[in-house]
This record gives structure tokens, sequence and C-alpha cells, in this order.
């Protein structure tokens, strides 16, 4: 059986990013968190919608 859900260290480095923009995106309801106890988890589907989810174009600075 493969893995369904990633903690917010793992789904960092399944995305390259760092662990404070997952936190981020969870903090900005970009990412629903759910919590197995205490311990929050992240579905790889949503993480995959996320991500696909990304603006295709840079910010203007």
């Amino acid at each position: 059986m493969s893995k369904r859900a990633y903690n917010f260290e793992e789904a960092a480095v399944a995305t390259g990013y760092s662990i404070d923009t997952i936190r981020r995106a969870v903090r900005n309801n970009e990412l629903t968190a759910r919590y197995a106890n205490s311990k929050p988890v992240i579905l790889i589907d949503e993480l995959d919608e996320w991500l696909e989810n990304l603006p295709t174009e840079a910010p203007s600075k």
C-alpha cells in the first residue's frame, strides 16, 4: 500500500518548498491540514492540487 499523506516536513521535501511555505499555505487556507491525533498531515492528492493551482507566472515586483 502506498502512502496517502505527508507530514509537513515530508510535504516540503516532496514539493521542494520549505516547511515555512507549507505552514503558510495551511495558515492561508490554501492547503488543508488534517490531524491524526495532534500531528498534522496533508493528503497527497490535496498537495498535488495545490501545486497544480499555483500561478503560472511570477508575481510582479
